[in-house]
């Protein structure tokens, strides 16, 4: 699991790199509300960190087909097997895990498929 940190969906792209960067995260999950709107990497966002794109809302960026990772919310005691099986359903490439008394993080469908493959 990769670490990940939280913005608000009006925040500025720049201001989501930054929040990004100041905890050495390769993933932001976007939220309107109580909402998980999408994940953005900072790959995602480059394109978004230049002038006067700067300004774009983190928010505006996760709705947009641009989003390297389609996501949903997991909680941290769901079974690998059933998280696996949850983003096959909804056809998502990642989970944003919540973090209750730990850290948030998310999990790329490709890595847990590796784990249970048994192959790193």
């Amino acid at each position: 699991m990769q670490a990940v940190a939280i913005v608000g969906s009006e925040e500025d792209a720049r201001e989501a790199w930054t929040a990004m960067n100041r905890i050495n995260a390769p993933w932001a999950a976007v939220f309107e509300s109580n909402r998980l709107v999408g994940i953005v990497n900072k790959k995602d966002l480059d394109a978004f960190i230049r002038v006067p794109e700067v300004f774009q809302e983190v928010g505006k960026v996760a709705k947009t087909g641009l989003p390297a990772k389609r996501s949903i919310s997991l909680s941290p005691s769901t079974d690998l097997n059933e998280a696996v099986l949850r983003l096959e359903m909804t056809g998502a490439d990642a989970g944003f895990v919540e973090g209750i008394g730990r850290p948030h993080g998310v999990m790329e469908m490709d890595a847990a498929n590796r784990v249970l493959s048994g192959s790193s």
